[in-house]
């Protein structure tokens, strides 16, 4: 190696220096270390003794912790599909020659510049057991009222309506411009053969943008996997009785890390949320490839 090729080496790794001493620092560190307390007990005073499989044992006979895996998988089932079928509607109609298409992406996509707390804030009000506004239409048309966010039977529901209309705006651009880089000439020969606006949707647009669609249910999955914030924000105080008709996995995960403080018992909880992450998007991946390979 000459002399000006070392040099080139050198200046290279000068560069991405900072990239690897970051990534290093804040991901491959926390990863190990969070494999390692995961093992451990807690002593006191941040001392960690090693304990084995004792945290993951006592993860399986947690009652909560099965309660908040059953919730997230209901979550994640229920919002995920719901989304993205909502929007992939939603999408084809404003990819048409319509007018004021332009005000609708923006009032669809403002749900996702608006600060969660903000979203969660007014929710809440419309939810409202006794001055809810959905609670007021539903009294004026003559229905009965009911507690969305505090009724074991219409909490989950409840949270995933939430869920579902605050991730609208992103998956509606995606797929917006995913239909509208379909070629034309699909359509006119559908045309030409008599197929009407649902056939084409359904046989020319959705095998077409399923690339984009993939992507978005992968996200999907992580995004409800993990869902957190909606949960702390809505019933943080922890007095409700529909607790354990909403409470997450990873709201488990903030309990036991942050309230009780038992670190090595939640990140053992953590672990196994992510070994789950990797399960659901191992079967999509293997689900995408055999659709692909159909087709």
């Amino acid at each position: 190696m000459n002399k000006r090729k070392y040099k080139n080496y050198l200046w290279g790794y000068f560069f991405v220096a900072p990239t690897i001493t970051g990534l290093l620092i804040l991901n491959i560190y926390p990863i190990f270390k969070t494999l390692l307390l995961s093992f451990s007990t807690s002593t006191g005073f941040e001392e960690y003794v090693f304990s084995g499989l004792n945290n993951f044992t006592r993860v399986l006979k947690d009652r909560e912790v099965w309660i908040g895996l059953r919730n997230t998988l209901i979550f994640s089932a229920v919002s995920v599909p719901g989304g993205i079928f909502i929007s992939l509607l939603l999408a084809w109609l404003m990819s048409k020659e319509i007018r004021g298409r332009s005000v609708y992406r923006v009032i669809y996509f403002t749900p996702m510049v608006a600060a969660p707390a903000a979203v969660t804030m007014v929710w809440a009000w419309l939810y409202n057991s006794e001055f809810g506004f959905l609670n007021y239409v539903i009294k004026s048309l003559g229905g009965a009222t009911h507690s969305w966010l505090h009724d074991p039977k219409y909490a989950l529901m409840s949270v995933i309506i939430i869920a579902i209309w605050g991730g609208l705006g992103q998956q509606i651009i995606i797929l917006i411009v995913a239909i509208t880089n379909v070629p034309r000439v699909y359509y006119e020969a559908a045309e030409i053969d008599g197929a009407g606006g649902f056939v084409k949707l359904f046989k020319i647009t959705v095998p077409l943008i399923s690339p984009s669609v993939f992507f978005l249910t992968i996200t999907g999955f992580i995004g409800s996997l993990t869902q957190f914030d909606l949960i702390y924000m809505l019933y943080n105080a922890n007095t409700s009785k529909a607790m354990d008709s909403v409470r997450t996995i990873m709201y488990q995960y903030y309990r036991q890390a942050f309230v009780v403080q038992d670190k090595p018992y939640a990140l053992a909880i953590s672990i196994v949320a992510l070994c789950l992450i990797l399960i659901f998007t191992g079967l999509q991946f293997v689900a995408q490839k055999k659709i692909v390979h159909y087709e």
